[in-house]
C-alpha cells in the first residue's frame, strides 16, 4: 500500500528515504546500512515512522514502544537512536524534537 510522499509499506516493510523498516524482522537499514537498534528504540522509531511529519509525545512513545518508564528514559533512548543513525550518517536530522511537546520523522 503506498502512502503520501516517498513512504511506501510492503508486508510490514517500511521505506521512507534512506530508511528501510521491518517489522516483521525487527531490522532496520539506513541507506543499506544496518542500524543496531535495541527492540525499545526500534519500535520508538517505528512508531515515529508510521506518522511522519507528525509530532509523538513522550506518553505515546513510551506506549507504543511498550515501555513503563518515565519521560526521561525517552530523551535518553531518542539520544542513543540518534547517536545510531549519525554513525552511519553524520549528515543524518530525520528526528526534530518539538520542544513541550514531543518528537517527529521529518519526512523531507
Amino acid at each position: 500500500e503506498a502512502l503520501s510522499g516517498d513512504q511506501d509499506t510492503i508486508n510490514d516493510v517500511t521505506c521512507l528515504g534512506e530508511l528501510e523498516l521491518d517489522v516483521a524482522r525487527l531490522t532496520c537499514h539506513w541507506a543499506g546500512d544496518s542500524v543496531d537498534l535495541t527492540l525499545t528504540e526500534f519500535w520508538m522509531v517505528a512508531s515515529l515512522v508510521r506518522r511522519p511529519g507528525h509530532v509523538k509525545d513522550r506518553d505515546q512513545l513510551m506506549q507504543e514502544a511498550q515501555l513503563f518508564v518515565d519521560e526521561n528514559t525517552v530523551t535518553s533512548h531518542i539520544k542513543r537512536i540518534r547517536k545510531k543513525f549519525k554513525s552511519l550518517d553524520p549528515g543524518f536530522d530525520r528526528i526534530d524534537t518539538v520542544y513541550g511537546m514531543g518528537y517527529r520523522w521529518r519526512d523531507d
